[in-house]
C-alpha cells in the first residue's frame, strides 16, 4: 500500500471523526440559543420574586417493616434532642425445637446470650451511649399499619447484662465472632435469664412453630438511655435488621455429650419491625417556627426521622401571567448555612412537593421521567461546593401561570424520612447572609 496515500486517508478519517464528535457533544442547557444572538431571541432572566419560607412538622409516616432500623440519640445545638429506637419480633428457625435431644434438659447449660445488629451507617459524633433491651408484652402484627409514634409496652426489666450496656459504637470495625470475620456490629450481652426462659420451653408447644412462639415471646424493644448527653454529642445509627448477622444468639453446652453449640433467634422479612423517633425542640428556633408560621425569615429547617420540613411560597409569581413570555427554565436555589467539618451534615437529597386539596404530589418536572431519572431532572442534591440545593421547576411554574395548578406552597423535605437522620439549616427569605432565589430564564414573543 502507498504510505503517503494511507497517511492521507488516516488524517481524513481522524478529522471526520473529530467533526462528528463535536456535532454530537451535548450543549449545556443553561446556554439558550448560544448559536444565535440574544437580541434575536430576546432571552432574559428575572430573579427578584418575593419568596416566603417557614418550618412545619413532618407529615405522619408509616414506621413498620422499613428495610433500615435506627437507634441512638443526639443533642444537636440547632435542632435539639433526637431519640431513635425500634421494636422487633423474633422467630425460631425451625419448628418443634428441642434443645435436650435424647438426654434430659438438665444436661443443657446456657453460657451467654448476645444481640447482634449489623451497622449500615451512622450520623453524628461517636460518643459513648447506653443501650437497653426490653421484652415486649404487647402483640405486634406484621400485617398491621403502624405510624411513627407507636410504642409497645414492655415488661420493665432491662435485659442488657449489667455493666455492658454503655459503649462507644464503632460502625467501621470488623467483628470476630464464632471463628469468622464479620461486618461491623453492635453486640449487646443479654441477661442469661432471658435465654434460660427459652431453653426451659424445650419440647413444649411454645416452640412448635412461630405462631406459638410469638405468643410466648412477643418481641423486643431496643433503645438508648442518655439523659446527660451534652450539646453537640451523640449519633443515630442505622442497622440492617434483615442481614443474617442481625439476630439473638443463645450459646449453650450439653454437659453430657460435651458439645458446645448455639441457637439463633432470627429477624427477617416475616418479623414485624417498627421504628420510633422522637424530637425535643424545646428552646430552639424550630419550636418557635412550629408555633408561629410567620417566622422563618432568617433560617428554616429540614430534618429526617420524621422531624420537620420547609414550606416555600412564591407570592408574586402570578405577575408573569399573560405577560407574553415563554419560560425556558425556572430554578429554585436554597442556600444552606453549613460549616464544613460539622458532624451534622445536610441531607444528601431533598424532595420538592406540590400541595393541592390536601394531597402531596410530585411536580411534573420529576414525573415526566420515571424513577431516578425524574429525581435527577429536578435536582435537590446537596451541593457542598456551592453550599446549596437547586431544583429545576420549569414545568411546575408554567402550570401555575396557565392556571392548571394553584399557587400553593411547595414543600421541601428529605427523602426516606423515616431512616434519614440528617438535617439542613436553610437561609430564610430575609437573611442578611444569603437568600433563597427563584431564577426564571424566558423568551419574549
Amino acid at each position: 500500500m502507498n504510505t503517503t496515500s494511507s497517511n492521507h486517508i488516516i488524517r481524513k478519517v481522524a478529522w471526520l471523526s473529530l467533526f462528528a464528535l463535536l456535532l454530537n457533544c451535548k450543549k449545556d442547557e443553561s446556554f439558550i440559543g448560544t448559536e444565535l444572538q440574544n437580541e434575536d431571541l430576546n432571552v432574559s432572566k428575572i430573579d427578584d420574586f418575593i419568596i416566603q419560607t417557614h418550618t412545619t412538622l413532618a407529615d405522619s409516616l408509616r414506621a413498620d417493616e422499613i428495610s433500615i432500623s435506627t437507634l441512638g440519640s443526639m443533642n444537636d445545638m440547632v435542632m435539639g434532642k433526637t431519640n431513635s429506637s425500634f421494636f422487633s419480633q423474633l422467630r425460631i428457625p425451625v419448628d418443634n425445637v428441642n434443645f435436650s435431644g435424647a438426654g434430659p434438659l438438665t444436661d443443657i447449660v446456657l453460657d451467654s446470650v448476645v444481640l447482634s445488629l449489623e451497622y449500615k451507617d451512622h450520623y453524628g459524633s461517636l460518643n459513648a451511649q447506653t443501650f437497653e433491651v426490653y421484652q415486649v408484652n404487647e402483640d405486634m402484627e406484621i400485617d398491621s399499619a403502624y405510624y411513627n409514634g407507636k410504642s409497645f409496652t414492655n415488661l420493665g426489666t432491662n435485659l442488657v447484662q449489667a455493666g455492658t450496656g454503655t459503649q462507644i459504637p464503632n460502625p467501621s470495625s470488623t467483628v470476630y465472632a464464632d471463628g469468622d470475620s464479620l461486618p461491623a456490629q453492635l453486640r449487646l450481652k443479654l441477661a442469661n435469664s432471658f435465654g434460660q426462659s427459652i431453653l426451659n420451653e424445650s419440647g413444649n408447644s411454645t416452640l412448635s412453630d412461630n405462631e406459638s412462639f410469638a405468643q410466648f415471646m412477643k418481641g423486643i424493644e431496643v433503645k438508648v438511655n442518655n439523659p446527660g448527653q451534652a450539646t453537640g454529642e451523640g449519633a443515630i445509627f442505622l442497622f440492617d435488621l434483615l442481614s443474617a448477622n442481625s439476630k439473638v444468639t443463645l450459646y449453650y453446652r450439653d454437659t453430657a455429650a460435651k458439645d458446645t453449640t448455639k441457637f439463633e433467634l432470627l429477624i427477617n422479612t416475616f418479623t414485624a419491625r417498627v421504628n420510633l423517633n422522637t424530637h425535643d425542640y424545646t428552646g430552639t428556633q424550630v419550636s418557635a417556627q412550629i408555633s408561629d408560621s410567620t417566622l422563618g425569615q432568617n433560617e428554616v429547617y429540614i430534618q429526617g426521622l420524621h422531624g420537620v420540613k420547609t414550606e416555600v411560597n412564591f407570592n408574586d409569581i402570578l405577575r408573569l401571567k399573560d405577560s407574553g413570555i415563554i419560560i425556558n427554565k425556572a430554578v429554585l436555589t436554597m442556600p444552606v448555612d453549613f460549616t464544613t467539618g460539622s458532624s451534622f451534615e445536610p441531607n444528601p437529597q431533598l424532595l420538592i412537593i406540590r400541595n393541592e386539596e390536601g394531597d402531596k404530589l410530585l411536580i411534573p418536572d420529576q414525573t415526566m421521567y420515571a424513577g431516578a431519572a425524574g429525581l435527577a431532572n429536578v435536582g435537590g442534591q446537596w451541593n457542598e461546593d456551592d453550599s446549596q440545593y437547586e431544583f429545576v421547576i420549569t414545568r411546575y411554574i408554567n402550570n401555575i401561570l396557565n392556571g392548571k395548578f394553584p399557587n400553593n406552597n411547595l414543600t421541601l423535605e428529605t427523602t426516606s424520612s423515616m431512616v434519614t437522620p440528617n438535617r439542613a439549616v436553610l437561609f430564610g427569605h430575609n437573611s442578611v447572609m444569603n437568600k433563597p432565589k427563584l431564577t426564571i430564564t424566558y423568551t419574549k414573543y
